[in-house]
């Protein structure tokens, strides 16, 4: 590559610009990988929230409350990076070919007073300087798309930082929030405790007695004659009648 020669910048330059294109749209799809990181954790954010509000005033609920806090601020930072990633920003790019080749040469013919017959010397003069000013376009737009770039870049991997420090102490807060609820759904209250054997004992009492089939007294049975008289036997053996054989 000639140092000094200006088709080898200008060609450099097509590269360098292709190259940051391509970079800076990689760039913008890694946003996609923000966005299910904060899917994630915003699933169990509005449990979070309520357990915050109703939190009682103790040293567990304290060191709770205080990273909460401490992720909602970075939470907060990571969004507004995120903000700031998808902020459209200007891209530079080249203008059309015609404009070097008609509208810039007839601006360096009339410069340069020329009329439309051109001798080789002057056809290379207006060549070199229509490559000028498409080497400066160049430089000028390769400059600008690097600074864009560089800055989205360096706003990605701060943000990326953060959002991982948000992740940590999402995974630590809401396992501490479920190990609490699950504590109070299994913890033992001696109050509600005494109310449930005073329930039972009620349920006793207001149970009837059970009778006892020893202690019930034979009932006796009227015995009527046929003839019309009627005793009433003290006691009444009940006989089993036997069945005649012969007879069926």
């Amino acid at each position: 590559m000639k140092i000094f020669d200006v088709e080898s910048k200008i060609e450099v330059n097509n590269k360098q610009l292709e190259f940051y294109y391509e970079m800076y749209d990689k760039l913008e799809t890694k946003f996609s990988f923000l966005v299910v990181i904060y899917s994630f954790m915003f699933i169990y954010m509005i449990e979070l929230f309520k357990y915050f509000i109703d939190a009682d005033i103790t040293l567990t609920n304290a060191v709770f409350i205080i990273l909460f806090i401490v992720f909602l601020v970075f939470l907060g930072t990571s969004l507004h990076y995120t903000y700031l990633l998808q902020k459209p920003v200007d891209i530079h790019y080249l203008n059309e070919p015609n404009h070097f080749y008609i509208d810039k040469l007839n601006e360096y013919k009339t410069k340069l007073n020329y009329n439309d017959e051109l001798n080789s010397d002057d056809e290379y003069i207006l060549n070199e300087y229509v490559n000028l000013t498409y080497l400066d376009e160049q430089e000028i737009a390769l400059s600008k798309n690097i600074k864009a770039y560089r800055k989205k870049r360096g706003l990605y991997y701060k943000n990326f930082n953060i959002i991982l420090l948000c992740l940590v102490l999402y995974v630590f807060i809401s396992s501490f929030v479920i190990f609490e609820k699950r504590k109070e759904n299994t913890s033992f209250d001696l109050k509600n405790y005494k109310e449930v054997i005073n329930y039972l004992n009620s349920k006793k009492m207001s149970e009837k007695p059970k009778v006892d089939p020893k202690m019930v007294i034979p009932g006796n049975p009227v015995a009527v004659k046929q003839g019309g008289v009627t005793s009433t036997p003290k006691e009444t053996i009940r006989q089993v009648p036997k069945i005649n054989k012969d007879k069926r």
